[in-house]
């Protein structure tokens, strides 16, 4: 595990059959710093197959936050314009704050580059009392079987 200076991040390698070697970053990155492409750009590139995991602290309607900041529309231009394959979100909020003051967002997100697997699902689970929920990513097979038990 290492620290990047605008954004905390641990990254792991997963050797499969059948795919290349599929790099996962969990990436948090602060509220208060900006989404940069050069940064997705140097993550990207660690590895031909890459999962970008985490809070990035994206804002976006596409997803079903009530509002869009700086860097959710940020991350949408770059989706517009191929820098990555896709998104998957959760269908529930990850951040659910205690006061009246914020509002319900969803905050954890997945991209990816070069993934060839199955990856449509994000679950927020609501086992804990914390105000940002831990969320779960499920992979299956690339070959449109059903990569999720029943």
């Amino acid at each position: 595990m290492y620290k990047y200076e605008r954004t905390g991040r641990t990254v792991g390698r997963l050797a499969m059959t059948d795919h290349s070697v599929l790099v996962i970053v969990s990436v948090y990155l602060s509220p208060s710093k900006r989404l940069l492409r050069s940064d997705l750009r140097a993550l990207f590139a660690l590895g031909d197959a890459v999962i970008l995991f985490g809070d990035l602290n994206c804002k976006s309607t596409r997803w079903g936050c009530p509002v869009n900041n700086y860097n959710g529309n940020k991350l949408n231009r770059l989706e517009d314009r191929r820098e990555f394959d896709f998104e998957i979100t959760p269908s529930a909020a990850t951040y659910v704050p205690n006061n009246d003051r914020h509002r319900p967002s969803v905050l954890d997100i997945a991209i990816t580059k070069g993934v060839a697997l199955n990856l449509n699902r994000i679950e927020t689970l609501h086992d804990l009392t914390s105000d940002h929920r831990p969320v779960l990513l499920k992979m299956g097979p690339p070959d449109g079987g059903s990569p999720f038990p029943p």
